[in-house]
């Protein structure tokens, strides 16, 4: 329960909604407990035709002997449910409006706190599951923090409010009925515990789906490539299967609770009802089976709250298994902006390993100072991305540090770290936005006039232009509107706007054609000039001019020099050279 409470946190903001439908529930409750008292005038009136006559209650003396016109009747009848219906409408609204108050701010934070944590974490989990979590379990719990919150606050009350109308009609009668609720807390309670675990297991398969159909959809080309739809459809058929098995068996288990709590009330108001039968008159009898019915009607309910916190509660723990996760890279207490010119970065015996145990970095020690370009090479795994990783903290070394002008980074907030890099990778990363928008992404503030002078810089101008509404033009998921070299163009764009000291170009021109490679290399050498820069390239010919290039083999640098230097120097990097070069 500690975790339906936590879920019951976010309604505190809204108290005074939550104080009004409680005001409204207790108006609910008392007009419910005064259905059963219309149902005794309605027959008291049937008998005596012209007028009530309250005289058959003794043990209430002071409900003896009274009595009024029969007329009154129908206005008691329509006065009892006109305020039910308005204490009703009172109570589910302001409900209602505090759950979907809630709600918001569950999801809020949920994703607020997916953004904010690191990329080991991703690297950890499923896309789909955490779409999963946002949309399937935070809508989980809506019934719970409305609806439950709903009927606690008012079904008590209506139980304890009818109570007494029970007494006035059935007298002692009434003790047979009561004997049998606390028996109906049983099975509750045995239920409860298996739909929680059950209802889990459904949400972690329910999560299975969303993350193997965002899988599929995203390789929908290799699929259809190597013709395997039949095998996909045949994974997604099995993962559905197991979520409609776990499906029924919650339905089972949440349906079982009303039938069986109607049972149990029904046996209980039986044999009341036989006892009083030979000695109650007919409108007290009619008032307490009435009274009775109303009385049980609540149990039900109360009997699928149990069913909904149990749900909640499965739910809840996923999404607060996200929201007690701290980020394993995150500002240090007294981390300050850093706001000096870059002059110097150092790596200082920096190793790093993604699982424990298999370094993918070994000691690596150098020194990039102000607008020296560095490239590094090496084969594929040889840690060349991992390093420049570092840099802007996606992650933290194991070992050693990187320093900025003799500072550890990890001394700086990360918000100034990454506003000093600027980066273009080899996976480019577009927005479902607008071409100006994708451009201006490092830099929203950005004048047209800006976004269009980054784009000429890119060479993108021309393609752009020739869009249907150029620099406004919609580019869809992922920008897949845009050829492979093209949308290269808008990422260098955008690095270009955002005019950082340090750049980090992973592969930057690996998707442009031999013309576009030589017309961006142009402004990216333009752009280069007095910047710090950090080069990843397979092909040689794009960091032949580099100040310094720095061989990596297993996480080690092995060579470090010039290009011409290293040619004669001879070892990795003359086999690489050669390799391309067909020498």
């Amino acid at each position: 329960m500690g975790i339906y409470k936590r879920l019951l946190n976010y309604i505190k903001p809204h108290r005074w909604r939550l104080v009004a439908a409680i005001i409204a529930s207790q108006g609910y409750a008392i007009t419910t407990a005064l259905v059963s008292a219309t149902l005794y005038l309605i027959i008291n009136g049937l008998q005596n035709k012209t007028e009530v006559v309250i005289n058959n209650i003794p043990h209430l003396p002071f409900l003896m002997n009274i009595r009024f016109p029969a007329y009154w009747i129908p206005v008691i009848i329509v006065s009892v449910f006109a305020l039910r219906s308005f204490f009703e409408y009172i109570s589910h609204y302001q409900m209602a409006s505090v759950g979907i108050r809630a709600i918001r701010k569950v999801r809020d934070d949920l994703y607020r706190h997916l953004v904010h944590q690191s990329s080991d974490f991703f690297s950890r989990g499923r896309t789909g599951d955490f779409l999963s979590r946002i949309m399937n379990d935070v809508g989980s719990i809506q019934g719970a923090i409305t609806d439950v919150v709903s009927d606690l606050t008012k079904q008590p009350f209506v139980i304890l409010y009818n109570i007494p109308m029970v007494f006035i009609f059935g007298g002692y009668y009434a003790l047979i009925a009561l004997a049998v609720f606390p028996l109906v807390v049983i099975p509750i309670v045995i239920l409860g515990r298996t739909l929680r675990k059950t209802t889990k297991r459904m949400q972690e398969r329910a999560a299975d789906i969303t993350a193997f159909i965002g899988e599929t959809l995203a390789g929908i080309q290799i699929v259809k490539a190597f013709n395997r739809e039949s095998d996909e459809i045949s994974k997604f058929e099995k993962i559905n299967k197991s979520v409609f098995d776990y499906f029924k068996k919650t339905i089972k288990v949440t349906i079982v609770q009303r039938p069986l709590v109607e049972v149990m009330g029904a046996v209980g108001a039986a044999l009341a009802i036989w006892f009083s039968l030979q000695h109650l008159s007919l409108d007290r009898f009619t008032a307490f089976v009435g009274a009775l019915f109303l009385f049980y009607e609540p149990l039900k309910k109360l009997s699928k709250v149990n069913s909904t916190i149990q749900q909640s509660i499965a739910a809840g723990a996923r999404i607060f298994e996200i929201l007690d996760t701290v980020p394993s890279v995150q500002d240090c207490p007294d981390a300050y902006s850093f706001q000096e010119p870059v002059q110097e970065i150092t790596y200082e015996n920096v190793s790093f390993s993604y699982e424990k145990g298999d370094e993918v970095l070994d000691r690596v020690q150098f020194a990039v100072k102000r607008g020296e370009v560095l490239a590094l090479v090496g084969a594929s795994g040889s840690g060349k991305t991992t390093l420049v990783n570092l840099l802007p903290r996606f992650y933290d070394p194991d070992l050693g540090t990187i320093k900025i002008n003799g500072k550890d980074i990890r001394g700086f907030t990360l918000r100034s770290l990454r506003g000093l890099i600027g980066i273009v990778s080899q996976d480019t990363i577009l927005f479902n936005g607008s071409v100006a928008e994708n451009i201006a992404y490092g830099k929203p503030e950005a004048s047209s006039e800006e976004i269009r002078k980054a784009a000429c810089a890119a060479y993108a101008d021309h393609f752009i232009e020739e869009l249907p509404e150029k620099y406004h033009t919609q580019l869809g998921e992922r920008g897949l509107k845009l050829s492979g070299g093209q949308r290269q163009r808008i990422a260098i764009a955008r690095a270009l706007l955002k005019d950082p000291p340090v750049l980090i170009l992973d592969e930057a021109t690996s998707h442009l054609d031999t013309q576009s490679e030589r017309e961006v290399q142009g402004a990216l050498e333009n752009l280069m000039e007095g910047r710090t820069v950090f080069v990843i390239a397979h092909r040689l010919s794009t960091i032949q001019k580099a100040d310094r290039i720095v061989v990596l083999d297993r996480g080690r640098i092995i060579q470090s020099g010039t290009n011409d230097g290293l040619l004669q120097e001879g070892g990795a990097y003359k086999k690489l050279h050669d390799l391309q070069f067909n020498l």
